[in-house]
């Protein structure tokens, strides 16, 4: 049980997505009691049992189709033949998906973070704004989003446990941390990693990832540079042209990339300031 609700905390934390079956009710032979949980998470795997065979075989499905459809259910089951089982029972078991919401995490709290704070907030994100300069995080740049972290980006991206709700923008302020933050992120499943920068800088970039081990399929995942093609030079319109890539990607219909490539030097002022 405790493994349960300490897995639970990791999920939330992590942005990940999960169901929890829960027995409520049963009546006759059935392998477990009402209160019995099972924890299935989005890949299948699952912490906890129901009994094994076929009834958690069907569990599963359920649960995987609940987080699909977002909604909780209530199913009962015969433990008959139907299922590869002879108790003979009945058993009726609650089916709760934990859907987190959607969180982005902004390496970087320059202007561009400035304006795309507030446009992924009004459409229904949760975001956290990570920077190592205390000053860019100070005054009301971004008063009540309720995750500004002042700490150092290469160790908050290193403890950063994947999940598949969470987004991913690196706008760090140069080269170098931009990689070094990529580097943690890119080996882990998140539903978005975009990272600024000019089409010379992601190249030398990536081609220095390569020859470290990461593998060219993770680094194929890499939105860079970041952004939907729109003509994008000021801040907010970077900031729009990011926002609309993840909404692309959050529904579903990716849309063709070929973002503003402006100068490396110009990037870097927007990134910084």
């Amino acid at each position: 049980m405790r493994d349960i609700f300490q897995k639970l905390a990791e999920i939330e934390k992590g942005g990940m997505q999960a169901a929890l079956a829960i027995v409520v009710r049963t009546k006759g032979s059935t392998p477990r009691t009402a209160g019995a949980k099972m924890l299935v998470m989005e890949d299948g795997s699952i912490l906890g049992t129901l009994g094994g065979g076929g009834l958690e075989k069907k569990v599963i499905e359920e649960s995987l189709e609940a987080l699909k459809t977002g909604e909780a259910k209530l199913t009962s089951f015969t433990l008959g033949e139907s299922l590869d089982m002879m108790c003979g029972g009945e058993i009726e078991i609650y089916i709760e998906p934990i859907i987190q919401p959607e969180h982005l995490i902004i390496f970087g709290a320059g202007h561009i973070t400035k304006a795309l704070v507030p446009l992924m907030r009004s459409v229904g994100f949760r975001v956290t704004v990570v920077d190592d300069n205390p000053e860019a995080l100070e005054g009301n740049r971004f008063v009540d989003i309720g995750g500004v972290r002042s700490e150092d980006m290469e160790s908050y991206a290193e403890r950063l446990l994947p999940g598949g709700n969470t987004y991913i923008v690196i706008l760090t302020r140069g080269f170098s941390k931009d990689k070094a933050v990529l580097e943690h992120i890119i080996g882990k499943d998140f539903r978005y990693v975009g990272m600024i920068g000019s089409g010379n800088k992601i190249k030398t970039i990536k081609e220095d990832l390569i020859s470290r081990g990461i593998e060219g399929k993770r680094l194929s995942k890499l939105h860079a540079p970041i952004g939907l093609d729109i003509g994008a030079e000021t801040p907010e319109e970077i900031a729009l042209s990011i926002a609309a890539e993840i909404i692309s990607v959050r529904k579903g219909k990716p849309m063709g990339r070929s973002p503003t490539d402006l100068p490396e030097k110009t990037r870097e002022g927007l990134q910084a300031s």
